[in-house]
């Protein structure tokens, strides 16, 4: 039997850990190892009909992607690119069990990594009732927003849903970079399980502005379309001057300023019912006597939209509701009272809140309100 392991782990992958390994692997026959170059914490055991790829976390779960998220993907790749004859098999073993590696952040990363398919060798030392796999986009949505009330600036990445599809929105550099490739995965074959497509849109962060080549066969292998050019992490910069119809930048730039795709007035969560609604029109930005690199800047500012559902949407358009300098909802007087009644039932928020009515957020409105003649 021979085993392979990465010099740059030859320390933590000891004799000790591969022992315990094959204990659970029920392997007892002797063994040689192996030290190579490259990157992966992971022991690859193999046998005459075999070959186990075992990721291996941390000594110590003292961080959430350091203790086993961020090393995930670069073994998966390695795995799927083997084209041994063998009987392949992917596993986690965990060197900490302890109450650190049972937090719900970790704990997601069990649930992704069962998703994938890969199990947990020790997970009965964890205590743990049965790790459940996702099943929807539903079910790990709801369950990372729960997780991110008590910590919303801790995110490796959005996602969102739309009619046909999901976009993960995935920062790119180190172990983010890492945890974003491992979610894609996951996300992809649920996606394919519910006959939609994923789209991964790349995001700058500290320089990186491409995903790595390892991790972008990984997600072109799962049938992740991924973006051209990457779009940048809270800044208003631009990358190009294309035109301002490509809108991912600006769906990204509502998820740093709002939230998860929720509509602003009436609460409805629905995503796929919810629409990035410009507040000055792409088609008069487009017909403007503007710089393209203005036209650009506008298109996809953050301040310049509402996440809205259809029917507000329509109405916020049409100029049936809008609102007024001070942030406050205005219904246009000429409707009927059944009408006024109706918008006032349906809608649930009658006042932009403070934190959102920035000066460049009332510039775009007072444009708006000149067009449609309402909130003057």
């Amino acid at each position: 039997m021979k085993i392979i392991v990465k010099e740059r782990y030859k320390e933590e992958l000891n004799i000790d850990v591969i022992n315990k390994v094959l204990a659970y692997l029920n392997l007892n026959e002797s063994f040689e190892i192996q030290y190579m170059r490259g990157d992966g914490r992971n022991l690859v055991i193999e046998t005459d009909s075999h070959k186990y790829y075992i990721i291996v976390s941390r000594e110590t779960a003292d961080a959430r992607n350091a203790f086993l998220a961020q090393y995930i993907s670069t073994v998966l790749s390695q795995y799927v690119e083997d084209l041994t004859t063998k009987q392949k098999k992917l596993s986690i073993f965990l060197l900490d069990t302890s109450d650190r590696a049972k937090t719900d952040f970790i704990i997601d990363t069990y649930r992704v990594a069962k998703t994938l398919g890969i199990n947990i060798l020790n997970e009965s030392e964890l205590g743990l009732s049965s790790i459940q796999p996702y099943n929807s986009f539903k079910d790990w949505k709801n369950a990372r927003n729960n997780r991110q009330q008590y910590n919303p600036a801790n995110q490796s990445s959005y996602a969102m849903e739309d009619e046909d599809e999901y976009t993960i929105f995935g920062k790119l550099y180190g172990a983010n970079g890492k945890e974003s490739a491992f979610l894609a995965c996951q996300l992809a074959e649920i996606a394919k399980k519910e006959n939609k497509k994923l789209n991964f849109v790349q995001v700058k962060e500290h320089g990186t502005e491409i995903i790595s080549s390892s991790d972008k066969k990984l997600l072109e292998y799962y049938g992740v379309n991924i973006s051209e050019g990457s779009i940048v992490l809270k800044d208003k910069q631009i990358r190009d001057r294309s035109t301002c119809r490509k809108q991912d930048e600006f769906k990204f730039n509502l998820l740093e300023k709002y939230g998860n795709k929720k509509c602003y007035l009436c609460g409805c969560d629905i995503e796929s019912n919810i629409i990035a609604s410009h507040i000055h029109r792409i088609t008069d930005i487009d017909n403007s006597n503007i710089p393209d690199e203005e036209k650009r800047r506008q298109a996809v500012d953050g301040d310049n939209g509402l996440w809205l559902c259809a029917n507000h949407d329509k109405m916020f358009e049409n100029g049936i509701i809008t609102f007024n300098k001070n942030g406050e909802l205005v219904i246009n007087p000429t409707l009927k009272a059944n009408q006024v009644a109706f918008i006032k039932y349906i809608t649930q928020i009658l006042k932009i809140q403070d934190i959102h009515l920035t000066s460049e957020f009332l510039q775009y409105l007072m444009i708006h309100n000149k067009r449609v003649k309402l909130g003057l």
